[in-house]
């Protein structure tokens, strides 16, 4: 029993120090200046929020966040996306807190007014999941250059727009450190896991 008892310590010292010790890796870009790898940090941008209020990028100085980039009429992967970041909303109600953005890449037809309505569809506590557009051109930059994202307009798509469907998960840097599939259970579930273990890097 005493080696029992002992073998079941040692496992949960072992689990606990890996646990301690678990940190993601950072997936943004990066390069060598003088010696030092210098990373590249998601652009600055302003747009406005589903209540037509400004939303400065410095405001996500220090704070981690969730990003996806979809539109409201889109017949294809984004209601699935959507309900994907409303079940990850719930799971993580008790979390540190963390910010969690949806970018439009239909600006034409997403106004603030129509992403509202969207994001009360979708159940989403707006201190908690904010819905952003703007120019094309500021969105799509953000999107390809900041995030490492593809997205275009292509008349031959469905809806009209092609965009990628992975969720992105960044830093309190504007650091990058991980990708996931916004249309997989498993895979938003692995998100929520990584975000306890940044949330608590970051604490």
């Amino acid at each position: 029993m005493k080696k029992f008892l002992s073998a079941l310590i040692l496992t949960f010292l072992l689990f606990s120090c890996h646990q301690h010790v678990e940190k993601l890796p950072v997936l943004s870009k990066y390069k060598i200046v003088n010696g030092d790898t210098v990373y590249q940090k998601i652009p600055h941008f302003v747009l406005l929020n589903q209540d037509s209020v400004p939303f400065d990028s410095r405001q996500l100085t220090g704070k981690v966040h969730v990003v996806d980039f979809m539109f409201t009429s889109c017949p294809g992967i984004c209601p699935v996306m959507s309900s994907q970041m409303q079940r990850l909303q719930e799971m993580t109600k008790d979390y540190l807190p963390f910010q969690m953005l949806s970018f439009t890449v239909d600006p034409d037809r997403d106004t603030p007014s129509t992403l509202k309505a969207y994001a009360k569809e979708h159940r989403a506590d707006l201190k908690r999941w904010m819905f952003l557009t703007g120019p094309m051109d500021s969105i799509y930059k953000v999107g390809i250059k900041g995030y490492y994202l593809g997205m275009q307009k292509d008349s031959t798509e469905p809806g009209g727009y092609l965009h990628s469907g992975r969720f992105v998960l960044v830093d309190g840097k504007g650091l990058i450190r991980g990708y996931y599939d916004g249309t997989n259970v498993n895979d938003v579930n692995r998100l929520r896991d990584d975000l306890a273990v940044l949330l608590k890097e970051e604490d």
